[in-house]
């Protein structure tokens, strides 16, 4: 990681201004993060879309499940992109063990409900931490942060829900009036037809396509931020600049006195 090719304006930022950063994050790196989530994610959540003939929730909890693995590839484009490393989908499907490991178990079992989830990901998959020295590390970061990490998770996933059950129900208002599809009879548990539950399905995978990303976002730029605030990353920066232009200068200086 080297900060000098860091692409964002380094000073101290408030924390909801921080979750704002992270929607801009995504607006600039909006080709590589979707190339790779439109090569990777999606063909993955629709290959479970099948599931739908053993029941027609299942698809849409394991899709909900995984959510972890997908924000994994979302922070690596996205850490490698604010550093300046372009990353192509050939390059997120060559280091697929390097975003899938270290702690993708604990991710997917006892820690999927946690309320940091986007906040604490960095922990693990960026600095990769053994277990007691990650969870200090992850406590001083939260210091004076967590409130914040919690509600842009919530905050997210009412969004998330909104965009979902809006969708769903243009698509019912949209669908001519003898279809007759009770919109939510599978929760009282009438058959519905296939072609609903497969529709309801894509439904809830373009919502994920347009929300997930930038949840992720929001949550790595907090973590910026944090480490800005304890770090000092702009501080160090412009020392490193001055320090260099100072260097070039004395190069400059030692080339005219030889030519002279």
């Amino acid at each position: 990681m080297r900060l000098e090719n860091i692409s964002l304006r380094l000073r101290p930022r408030a924390t909801y201004e921080a979750t704002d950063l992270g929607v801009r994050l995504v607006q600039r790196n909006a080709g590589p993060v979707y190339r790779a989530w439109f090569a990777i994610v999606v063909p993955l959540m629709l290959l479970l879309l099948p599931l739908q003939t053993i029941a027609p929730w299942l698809p849409a909890v394991l899709i909900w499940w995984l959510k972890p693995l997908y924000d994994r590839l979302v922070l690596f484009v996205l850490s490698r992109s604010v550093f300046g490393e372009p990353t192509s989908v050939a390059d997120v499907t060559a280091a697929w063990r390097i975003w899938c490991g270290s702690g993708i178990v604990g991710s997917l079992t006892w820690r999927r409900l946690e309320f940091t989830r986007a906040f604490s990901l960095p922990i693990y998959l960026l600095e990769r931490l053994p277990g007691k020295p990650r969870r200090a590390r992850a406590k001083v970061l939260q210091r004076n942060t967590r409130s914040v990490a919690v509600l842009t998770q919530v905050a997210y996933l009412h969004i998330d829900a909104a965009i979902n059950f809006s969708l769903i129900a243009l698509v019912f208002l949209l669908l001519p009036a003898h279809a007759n599809i009770p919109m939510w009879s599978w929760m009282i548990g009438q058959e519905v037809p296939l072609a609903w539950t497969v529709m309801t399905g894509l439904v809830y995978i373009a919502a994920l396509t347009l929300i997930e990303p930038l949840y992720v976002a929001a949550g790595f730029a907090l973590y910026l931020n944090r480490r800005i605030e304890l770090e000092a990353w702009d501080i160090e920066v412009s020392l490193r600049r001055a320090a260099d232009a100072a260097a070039s200068g004395r190069r400059q200086s030692l080339v005219e006195g030889s030519a002279a």
